[in-house]
């Protein structure tokens, strides 16, 4: 870390017992112990040879100076971000503030496309385009895996519609489609995820403790999707798949573990699908998905060969 960072220290407020209630469980600081790219450890020295961001806000930015990134141009706020980076983390992953207190210190962090910027800083992977590249290759392969599981005949039944009705978008609802039913073959329920709520209901946060989306409307007829979490609306997204993005990647921007109902889904996604590799093995039922999708790949290879 850049030695003008050094010896700060953050002045949090002391988590009162109902405040806790409401966090979601963390990792502990070595589980997220992954460097910045080398394009930001650069950023971070030359940071130091000039005064854009006094010391003082790039620790705990005040009202005023939260006014002043405001009226900044997106360059000059992903500059500030990054100029942070080292320092944010270190807030989140020993200080383990609430998703509240990040907003209140970081609030740039929780603008267009932060969070998906702020997770690649953390694993270096460029989430959104990852999963899109997977979903090319594989969406189909688990569109039709799906076909005999109770319960996938509804989220087929809504793609074919949509798709019909634009057939020049068929790509990208076979992906939403390919997103939505993991959780079903991960044998896991897809309402823990995304939960719809009606077209013209308020998105209702209170009682959401770990990240989720919540769907104004069908999830193929939406374009209000809410990712929340410590009762707390944290952003929201036009398009399903960039919100998936961002609730996959909230769990690593603000270091929580992924609850035990969806453990299958998450892990599959960070295992298969992004490759970030940990101690802890990859579930079976995940692992067998991944050999099941690598076989149908190698099949329709085959197929597409001898045509």
């Amino acid at each position: 870390m850049s030695s003008k960072y050094q010896n700060e220290s953050l002045e949090l407020p002391i988590l009162s017992p109902s405040m806790m209630s409401q966090r979601g469980k963390r990792k502990s600081s070595s589980i997220d112990n992954i460097t910045p790219s080398t394009s930001v450890s650069q950023d971070l020295d030359s940071a130091d040879q000039n005064n854009d961001y006094p010391n003082e806000k790039k620790m705990k930015p005040s009202s005023s100076s939260r006014d002043e990134m405001e009226s900044k141009s997106p360059s000059d706020i992903r500059l500030y971000m990054e100029n942070t980076f080292d320092v944010r983390r270190s807030f989140i992953t020993i200080e383990a503030p609430t998703i509240a207190m990040i907003k209140e210190t970081y609030p740039c962090l929780f603008i267009d496309k932060e969070l998906l910027v702020e997770f690649q800083r953390v694993t270096d992977l460029d989430i959104d385009h990852t999963i899109q590249e997977y979903c090319v290759k594989y969406a189909s392969g688990i569109i039709d895996l799906s076909r005999n599981y109770p319960g996938s005949s509804g989220i087929l039944q809504q793609a074919s519609e949509v798709k019909e009705e634009n057939v020049a978008l068929r790509q990208y609802w076979d992906m939403v489609t390919a997103l939505c039913l993991l959780p079903m073959l991960m044998r896991e329920n897809l309402t823990e995820m995304v939960y719809e709520i009606g077209s013209m209901e308020e998105p209702d946060p209170k009682g959401r403790i770990v990240p989720m989306l919540l769907s104004k409307g069908p999830i193929f007829k939406s374009d209000e999707f809410f990712l929340v979490a410590e009762e707390q609306i944290v952003q929201e997204f036009e398009e399903f798949t960039i919100a998936f993005a961002a609730l996959f990647s909230a769990y690593w921007v603000f270091n929580m573990q992924y609850p035990r109902t969806l453990t299958n889904t998450y892990n599959f996604i960070q295992k298969g699908i992004l490759h970030i590799r940990d101690s802890y093995p990859i579930p079976p039922v995940s692992k067998q998905l991944v050999q099941r999708l690598q076989k149908w790949g190698r099949v329709t290879d085959g197929k597409a060969k001898r045509r």
